[in-house]
This record gives structure tokens, C-alpha cells and sequence, in this order.
């Protein structure tokens, strides 16, 4: 069988969330493999008996890959692609942070083991010089080879794709809804267009109909963190999207950079987000020149310092979770 049908099928099982069907795959080897193992096998690994009985429940199982069969079906015939967390189209990045998605649909053109990114955030609504700020540093950060990853939102993300395409760039716009639902916000539908035409790609974790909310978006802020090597936040209040991808960054091991904008600007409602997160621990400032241009020069080489710590030969993840109320306790 196919480890993306399997995979999904493992997904279409209720009461399996990502961290449990990894934590199957790591005791199995494969998603494919959960599926040839037996009641015995199961019980070995300290899954509760209740999942037990779930997984080796045939009409439970034959749903799950009628399901997953049906949306592979019509994601293909609508433009869709499909892998797994194991494919080398997966950003390479991403597949470092905990509960990692085990599938993701996109559209447009991937990269083999894309390394080289950064994240350009800000609020919808920003000012003038943010969103100038936003393609002077997408502008130089495509000339140093990185891919731009944003979110497709008004204002900063829009202007960082724009700026990623102005320059010949490659840009990934990560998406708070499926692929097949409208087009958030319905104001950037040529942008989205755009960035596919261009050999970029918009990219969600969610099934082709799941439409946008306010969690799924949240939870579209830790791919965008995750899939780069350091997050640029160049306007925010203190509640906001922006605010919340930082937050993921650092808790990810990824530095976030923001502008040393002088006082006055800093105090302003446009900036208080970023002036809270001033002295955290992987929060680095951006220096300005004096016509407001961005220094880049120990942005670059933290990010350098991020990509050799995450992919050098000896980096392991720990996937081995144990739930509570998922898995027995073995002694």
C-alpha cells in the first residue's frame, strides 16, 4: 500500500490525533505497516485496549481508506497534491518541530529539501514604513537565496509574497483553510493565482474543505515559524497573528527578528507587540540605516548558525510520546 493513503486513513480514524499515529509509525516503522499488525502487536506497544479494539475493527478500517481513497481522488482532479511528512517535497525545516503535520496538501511547486527560509509577518492593516521595511528585507533575504514563507493575510504577508515575486523569488504562502474551500481573503485571490503561476506554492495541513477559523489559523502560524530558520515581525500589537507565529518561533528554537525602531515609533500601537517581546531570549533586533534600510548582515548569519544546529548529522527529534489516556503504562 501507499504510505499517503495509509497515512491518511490513520487520519480519518476518530480519536487518533497526529502525535498518536506517530507515535504507531515510530513503533511500526511505517504508517502501512500499523495496518498488518495485530491485536497482540498492538497491546506490545501499551496502547489502551479500547484503541486497540478500534484498530484492528475492519469496518472502522475499511472507512478510514474508502475516506482517504475518495479525498486523494478529488484533491488530484482539482489540482491538489498530496505527501507525507517523509517526502523530500516536505520542508525540510518543518519536519524539526513537535507534532509536525503527518500530511500536506499544496498546490503550485515545492522545493526538494528546502532549507533556506525565512518568515515575513506583520499586522493586516500596517504602516507605510512596515510594509516598505517588509520588501527592502524580503528583497535581500531572496539576493542571500531564502525562500519567503508568510501567510497570505492583508498587509505584511501580502507585501512580502509580492516583494518574494518582484524580485524572482520563491515564496510559500501557508493557509488557515483547505484548498478547495474560497480563497481568504477573497481580496488576495490574484495573489494567491499569482504565487502558483510564479513556481511558488500555497500550502495548507488541513482537508481540501475545511473552511478558515480562528483556529486554524493559529495553528497555520507554527507551520510558518516551523518551516523557516527565523521569523521577521515587522508590525504588530500586542494581540495579533504576528504575535502569536513569535511566540511559536522561540518555542520552536527559531530567532525572531524586529526592527530598532526608534522610540517614537516603537510606543506606537502599531509596535506594541514588538516592543513587549524586546529582551526575550531568541529575540534579536534588526539595525536601520539611516535612509531606514535593513542591515541584515547578523540576521543571516544567526539563521546560518540555526540551519547547521537543526540539520547537522547528529540532530535527532524525540517523536517517542506516551498520552495519557491513550497508552497503558508498561513496566
Amino acid at each position: 500500500m501507499d504510505d499517503i493513503i495509509c497515512t491518511l486513513a490513520l487520519k480519518k480514524i476518530k480519536g487518533l490525533q497526529n502525535r498518536h499515529i506517530m507515535f504507531l509509525i515510530n513503533a511500526f516503522g511505517s504508517p502501512c505497516e500499523i495496518f498488518n499488525a495485530d491485536k497482540s502487536d498492538f497491546i506490545k506497544t501499551g496502547l489502551k485496549i479500547d484503541y486497540v479494539k478500534i484498530l484492528i475493527n475492519q469496518r472502522i478500517i475499511k472507512t478510514a481508506f474508502f475516506d482517504a481513497i475518495k479525498e486523494i481522488d478529488e484533491a488530484s482532479k482539482n489540482g491538489v497534491k498530496i505527501i507525507t511528512f517523509n517526502s523530500s517535497l516536505y520542508p525540510a525545516n518543518l519536519r524539526k518541530i513537535k507534532n509536525k503535520p503527518l500530511v500536506l496538501y499544496y498546490k503550485g511547486a515545492l522545493k526538494e529539501d528546502l532549507k533556506l527560509a525565512a518568515t515575513v509577518v506583520g499586522q493586516r492593516k500596517p504602516p507605510e514604513y512596515a510594509v516598505k521595511l517588509a520588501e527592502d528585507i524580503t528583497a535581500e533575504l531572496c539576493s542571500s537565496g531564502y525562500a519567503i514563507i508568510s501567510g497570505l493575510a492583508l498587509g505584511i504577508d501580502s507585501a512580502a509574497h509580492k516583494a518574494a515575486l518582484k524580485n524572482n523569488g520563491y515564496t510559500i504562502a501557508f493557509l488557515g483553510s483547505g484548498l478547495l474551500s474560497p480563497v481568504y481573503p477573497p481580496e488576495n485571490r490574484d495573489l494567491y493565482n499569482e504565487i502558483i503561476l510564479n513556481g511558488g506554492a500555497l500550502v495548507s495541513e488541513l482537508p481540501p474543505h475545511e473552511h478558515i477559523s480562528s483556529k486554524n489559523l493559529v495553528a497555520r502560524d507554527r507551520l510558518q515559524s516551523g518551516s523557516s530558520l527565523g521569523t521577521f515581525a515587522l508590525s504588530s500589537p500586542l494581540k495579533s497573528g504576528t504575535m502569536k507565529t513569535c511566540g511559536f518561533s522561540i518555542k520552536q528554537k527559531r530567532p525572531v527578528f524586529i526592527p530598532e525602531y526608534n522610540l517614537n515609533l516603537m510606543n506606537s500601537y502599531d509596535n506594541e507587540g514588538l516592543k513587549s517581546l524586546y529582551g526575550m531570549v531568541g529575540v534579536f533586533g534588526i539595525k536601520l540605516r539611516k535612509d531606514f534600510t535593513p542591515d541584515l548582515g547578523s540576521s543571516l548569519e544567526e539563521m546560518y548558525d540555526v540551519r547547521n544546529k537543526f540539520h547537522a548529522e547528529k540532530f535527532v527529534e524525540d517523536e517517542n510520546l506516551t498520552q495519557p489516556g491513550l497508552f497503558d503504562m508498561i513496566s
